[in-house]
């Protein structure tokens, strides 16, 4: 049975999450920003008994979910998934899988599964040059198509939830976006996409598409991750392909589970 909870619940569900929260890093944080009374995200608990089974957390579009194991029904979830009208669903891998499976034939047909890992890092390779510099409000725009634009990572996304978000997360301070600039032009980006309680997760990373192979990359990612880890954060990042993999590695970050995004389109 899937429940909608309310701030009762929130100690019991932070005590099923424990110190698994980086196997659900955005629900955990989302949780603890905004808390279970938030008119922008809506909170479940998938219960059997009165055990918890799975929790779930949807924001705009996107339907956060952790299990800490295999005794949620996937079926139940699959379905509530449907129902909500969500376009995106992000929990470990096995999670997706087993929900995956779950969907009807027609609705599974429409589904893109993108599996990758998530990853923390404690320590730089090396130092940044220092080429990245905050962004200033007059940038979000830019940011926002250049995101949209992408065709890997911005087919997660409704553009205008994008650049809602994105001022958002930025004028409440639960996020910082770095950006290097070539005559007023924004050619790359990076943010964090949450900081909470000492935790940051790094995202948004894109180069402009005649720009990319110069190290812009490398340089705004060692920027980002550098200043974070200079103010004792714990950071994290998510990546899909073998080609961010690679860097991620080669900056210093090692692996904590695989991910998966399931995106409807």
């Amino acid at each position: 049975m899937i429940v909608r909870c309310g701030r009762k619940d929130e100690n019991r569900i932070l005590n099923y999450i424990g110190t698994d929260y980086p196997f659900c890093l955005y629900l955990f944080l989302n949780l603890k920003k905004y808390g279970l009374d938030s008119e922008r995200m809506e909170v479940y608990l998938q219960q059997e008994g009165e055990a918890i089974t799975a929790v779930l957390l949807q924001y705009y579009s996107c339907l956060h979910l952790f299990a800490r194991d295999d005794s949620f029904d996937a079926a139940e979830l699959a379905s509530f998934f449907r129902e909500k009208g969500c376009s995106m669903l992000y929990c470990t891998a096995a999670t997706a899988r087993r929900v995956y499976r779950s969907f009807p034939e027609t609705f599974a047909g429409r589904a893109e599964v993108t599996t990758g890992w998530v990853a923390q890092i404690r320590r730089l390779d090396k130092a940044p040059k220092g080429l990245a510099q905050p962004a200033s409000s007059a940038d979000f725009e830019q940011i926002a198509k250049l995101i949209f634009d992408d065709a890997e990572i911005g087919k997660s996304y409704k553009f205008e939830d994008l650049a809602r978000q994105l001022r958002e997360r930025s004028r409440e301070g639960y996020s910082r976006n770095l950006v290097i600039k070539r005559d007023g032009l924004v050619i790359a980006h990076a943010c964090t996409n949450a900081e909470m309680e000492n935790i940051a997760v790094v995202a948004e990373l894109i180069v402009r598409e005649d720009c990319r192979r110069k190290g812009y990359a490398s340089e705004i990612w060692r920027d980002l991750c550098g200043r974070l880890l200079a103010e004792g954060e714990n950071v994290y990042s998510f990546y899909f392909s073998e080609e961010s993999r690679a860097l991620h590695k080669r900056l210093g970050f090692f692996e904590v589970c695989e991910w998966a995004k399931i995106v409807i389109v």
